[in-house]
């Protein structure tokens, strides 16, 4: 992409923003009455709605390049895969779940599984959950839209890419994420609307745009077919069990602001959702690239001097936002829960603890990306594996009615995670005469099988009935 002195402005100062913001702003807004804990990893639990809505609506969108790229590939489609199946998701979310994690006082989702499961679960879940949340991939996504958009090499593009989203998670936690966040959502949306409203002047208007597109591209379910499309519906069910989820309903200031946060979100998330359709579908109809190259081969052949830099700035911001919000989780994971294992340093505070993992949990990242240029296929699959583990034990665990018994939530992931990984190995030796089915869809099938068999009612055991304000 062509660069010229005012796009450069704009990334600087992106980047002087973020420093600021972070080590400037985040160590000096205002502190709660909590503990030293719930301050660096829950801002206090003083989340306003504003500030959740901004975080979680900007963590949601790290593979930003691959929506252009599936938009590119299918049409209109995507919205009923990469959009609704996560509405209907987050809102269930949303009424059922939400209220109740900010209820329970706890700091992360395994501290939540060792409260209802005991502590071998809760080491499991936290395991598995570090699976998920470790960023390679996003550090990978990032380096590479750095060393495409700017012309760095992979190597710099990664070290700078990755100091400059997380080192000020080390002074202002939670508290930087959440205002970095905030930051980076603004952009995204900026950059996304103006540049649709250049692509509609120089190329022409909807109507216009509709009538250029190929057939398949303007229905559903299009080349895609309707198994494609039911499959990101079990994908979704991911959302249950996203770490960012439980950290903002934990931060909230209330149940029901965790509750109203999770669906205005949803809101902004199909008009974001709109744009970036919208900008894939101008990119398919009037720009020859490559799919995965949509979004700033639109941008290099529509916007100016100066707006072209904003649009670079609002994708380095989306894929940022991911990148930093997932490294806290992650480092979170190891300092609340894994470490406090390790006789070293099982004295040390949660704080110091998870700004070691913050450490640890970058490093070791980097080293990924940079070792498996795959990384973003080696997490999919990792993914597929460990989602359907956590599932079913985590909601079972907000049930009125059911519940499951103690010991059988480490049976129950285990063998969960075990059904994902052979249906994956077995599609890999025998890829002929298998059914179309997904790792994540098999794990799941097994996971709702073993639940049905070993739940019991509330009533037969000494669990909460986590009652909604």
């Amino acid at each position: 992409m062509t660069l010229q002195p005012l796009d450069w402005f704009a990334i600087v100062f992106y980047a002087l923003a973020l420093l600021g913001i972070g080590f400037g702003i985040a160590p000096r807004w205002e502190r709660g009455g909590g503990t030293d804990a719930e301050e660096f990893l829950l801002a206090g639990r003083r989340l306003s709605l504003p500030f959740f809505v901004a975080t979680l609506v900007a963590t949601w969108y790290g593979a930003i390049l691959g929506v252009g790229e599936f938009v590119y590939r299918y049409g209109v489609v995507a919205w009923l895969c990469l959009g609704v199946p996560y509405y209907v998701a987050a809102v269930s979310f949303a009424l059922w779940i939400a209220g109740r994690i900010r209820e329970q006082q706890t700091l992360t989702l395994p501290e939540q599984l060792q409260r209802l499961y005991g502590a071998a679960a809760g080491r499991l879940g936290a395991l598995v959950l570090l699976v998920i949340t470790i960023p390679a991939a996003y550090m990978l996504m990032l380096a590479q839209m750095l060393a495409t958009l700017l012309g760095w090499r992979l190597e710099m593009a990664l070290l700078l890419g990755t100091v400059f989203s997380v080192v000020y998670l080390l002074i202002g936690g939670f508290r930087a994420d959440v205002l970095t966040n905030a930051l980076q959502f603004v952009l995204m949306y900026a950059g996304f609307v103006v540049l649709l409203l250049f692509a509609t002047v120089r190329l022409g208007g909807l109507e216009e745009l509709w009538q250029r597109l190929p057939p398949q591209h303007r229905s559903v379910p299009g080349e895609l077919g309707w198994m494609g499309v039911a499959v990101w519906f079990a994908i979704a069910l991911q959302t249950f069990v996203d770490p960012s989820f439980y950290q903002r309903c934990a931060a909230a200031r209330s149940p029901a602001l965790a509750r109203r946060g999770i669906l205005v979100s949803v809101c902004l998330w199909c008009v974001f959702d709109a744009l970036t359709l919208l900008a894939g579908l101008y990119a398919r109809a009037y720009i020859q690239t490559v799919p995965l190259n949509a979004y700033p081969a639109l941008a290099e052949a529509v916007l100016p001097a100066g707006w072209k830099g904003l649009f670079v700035v609002a994708l380095l911001a989306t894929v940022m936002s991911t990148l930093e919000s997932y490294t806290f989780l992650a480092a979170a994971t190891l300092g609340n829960d894994l470490l406090q294992a390790v006789p070293k340093v099982r004295a040390w505070s949660v704080r110091r603890r998870t700004q070691l993992g913050i450490v640890v949990t970058t490093v070791g990242s980097a080293l990924l990306a940079y070792l498996i240029p795959s990384a973003v296929e080696l997490f999919v699959r990792t993914a597929s594996i460990a989602v359907p583990a956590l599932l079913f034990a985590y909601l079972l665990g907000y049930s009125r009615r059911y519940a499951l018994p103690a010991h059988r939530a480490v049976p129950l992931m285990g063998m969960t995670a075990l059904a994902s990984l052979l249906w994956m190995l077995l599609r890999h030796w025998v890829p002929q005469g298998l059914p179309e089915l997904e790792p994540m869809v098999v794990g799941m099938g097994v996971g709702a099988l073993l639940s049905l068999l070993w739940r019991r009612r509330h009533d037969a055991v000494a669990l909460d009935t986590f009652e909604r304000d």
